[in-house]
């Protein structure tokens, strides 16, 4: 593996003995010498993926005592269950539903943002947006990549900048699904009229409406996908 990216899966690594149970909460972890012989990796990789553990709050280093598991082991916010993705490249099922779960939440409450401060000119990049979807839906090429950026439209017109940029986070994770989904034309398509519903709503300036729609939306295409 490159480099950079040696310490991301030697983290995924300690994750999951951690989730499997060989280190509890609370449990000691054996220090930068047996970690990197136990892996196969040098020490500096152990320190790299350590630290960024210590980051997410799953370890804890104690001054001259070593490295411990947190107790409780917390759970993943955005910037883990993220990482989690990366490493592990795509989640569980239960993951997946807890993102969308937030990416459900986030994004309807940007909707009804949106229905009430949206401009002219975020009404108007929306309405492009839609024509663009439009023309490409037949064939699919780079509809994901619209579809993507008609989400974060409404989220820069909800003026909201921490919604937004926890919703820029989670489509790490939600652009690979929404690919999976739009292989299908009749898929593409469904999505399309979400978009001109919550599109309209926003139009109207009906937050309520909005976000209701925005939620229909999401929650459809995770039954979609699961079914």
């Amino acid at each position: 593996m490159r480099k950079h990216s040696l310490y991301e899966g030697v983290a995924g690594q300690i994750l999951r003995l951690i989730r499997e149970g060989h280190f509890r909460p609370g449990d000691q972890l054996p220090g930068e010498r047996e970690l990197a012989e136990m892996l196969g990796v040098n020490r500096g990789t152990v320190r790299e993926a350590l630290r960024v553990l210590e980051f997410m709050r799953v370890l804890k280093k104690r001054a001259g005592e070593g490295v411990f598991v947190a107790d409780p082991v917390p759970n993943l916010g955005a910037e883990a269950l993220v990482f989690h993705f990366l490493v592990e490249d795509g989640l569980d099922e239960a993951s997946l539903r807890s993102a969308f779960e937030a990416v459900t939440c986030i994004e309807a409450s940007m909707a009804r943002l949106a229905a009430l401060r949206a401009g002219e000119e975020d009404l108007a990049a929306l309405e492009s947006l839609i024509s663009r979807m439009e023309e490409g839906a037949g064939e699919g090429r780079g509809f994901t990549a619209l579809d993507e950026k008609f989400h974060l439209a409404v989220g820069r017109a909800s003026r909201s900048e921490v919604l937004y940029s926890i919703d820029i986070t989670m489509w790490v994770i939600m652009r690979r699904y929404a690919e999976l989904l739009h292989r299908e034309p009749a898929c593409r398509q469904w999505c399309l009229e979400g978009h001109r519903r919550i599109a309209a709503a926003i139009s109207a300036r009906d937050g309520d409406l909005a976000a209701r729609e925005m939620e229909n939306h999401l929650k459809g295409a995770y039954r979609m996908l699961f079914a």
